[in-house]
């Protein structure tokens, strides 16, 4: 009786943990009218049949048949990454799929497919955004090999990357990057604050703009150069920091500025990590309800605001440029160094 009764306490206890989030979290906030999904080696299709005369399929032997009842399209264990072409009577678009499936690398995404202000689309398969790479499989180097990264950039320090060193192909060129200062043990210290219940739901969103602003201001040769080597590259390139979000999503929004993406896109695209990191948030803040019993000033608020990506963020970067240095297009002349020619160079490199 005594075991049946701490049976029915624990899994009350469990099931009390569970945390639901917003239903933001579930939303795609990059809505794109035609898209591909990954799940393993398969693909699904989704686009309007009703503007769509064909479809085919790029760069494969494999015959490729469209039966026009079939919505979506489904493409099961293909071993390569499928390029499909759209085809209307005004013109034809190249979809590919924005996430990438790795089973623990979360948050893999490519910027393609992205329209900018002048008509034009940014290719696929030239940048990629990721989280850590530590948890990337042998088995998927081939997946991982298929997308022809050369050059991967780690822009976590180095007291981030102990114990968890990325896990690559003996192919791909690694170069540690590390876009912010070293500080050691204050990540230790501040985790230690959050667990005590020292860190309020305040002072976490502080300390998180502060991060952001201090990305055009403080750091910003750093970032400068890591923007001119990753736009330098006529291959493949693929940079990530821990979880794929903050420093890597303000990196993307640069990037997506200079190739002249409006700003309410950049931040749609930037604003993807949380639908796609929204089942180990849950877990995570499900483990934190748990460790309440415990740790009773733990705060899953504060928690949940370190590991989101929020509007406020991105926009304190934003508000630095535009206050500080006159504007984005000022920003991109004087601070990244990149004149009016080099910009279109760039953009004709990347788009189409």
């Amino acid at each position: 009786m005594k075991n049946l009764f701490l049976l029915f306490y624990f899994v009350l206890l469990f099931s009390s943990c569970s945390v639901k989030l917003p239903k933001s979290y579930c939303e795609k906030t990059l809505k794109e009218e035609n898209y591909l999904e990954n799940y393993k080696n398969n693909y699904t299709l989704h686009f309007d049949k009703n503007k769509v005369s064909d479809i085919s399929l790029q760069n494969t032997n494999e015959i490729f048949k469209w039966n026009k009842f079939d919505d979506p399209v489904s493409l099961n264990n293909f071993n390569t990454r499928p390029y499909f072409n759209l085809i209307s009577k005004k013109d034809t678009v190249t979809i590919s799929n924005r996430h990438i499936y790795f089973k623990n690398v979360i948050n893999f995404r490519d910027i393609g497919g992205i329209k900018t202000l002048e008509g034009k689309t940014i290719r696929w398969g030239k940048i990629f955004r990721s989280d850590n790479l530590a948890g990337l499989k042998k088995s998927e180097f081939p997946k991982f090999n298929d997308l022809h990264i050369q050059t991967v950039y780690d822009l976590r320090t180095t007291n981030e990357i102990k114990g968890k060193e990325d896990h690559l192909p003996e192919n791909v060129n690694y170069v540690h990057f590390s876009t912010v200062k070293d500080n050691g043990d204050l990540l230790a210290q501040l985790k230690s604050k959050v667990i005590n219940g020292e860190i309020s739901e305040e002072k976490s969103i502080e300390l998180t703009l502060e991060l952001y602003r201090g990305c055009v201001s403080e750091n910003l040769l750093t970032v400068r150069n890591l923007l001119q080597k990753v736009l330098a590259s006529d291959e493949p390139v693929l940079y990530h920091c821990s979880a794929g979000k903050d420093r890597t999503g303000m990196t993307t929004a640069l990037i997506l500025s200079i190739l002249k993406v409006d700003r309410q896109t950049i931040m749609d695209e930037y604003l993807l990590s949380n639908y796609y990191r929204k089942d180990k948030i849950q877990n995570m803040l499900g483990k934190v309800k748990l460790a309440k019993v415990v740790k009773r000033h733990i705060n899953t608020k504060v928690i949940e605001n370190f590991m989101k990506v929020d509007e406020r963020y991105l926009n304190a970067t934003f508000e630095v440029i535009d206050k500080k240095y006159g504007g984005m297009e000022r920003f991109i002349k004087n601070e990244l160094q990149i004149d009016d020619k080099k910009r279109n160079e760039l953009i004709r490199k990347l788009t189409y």
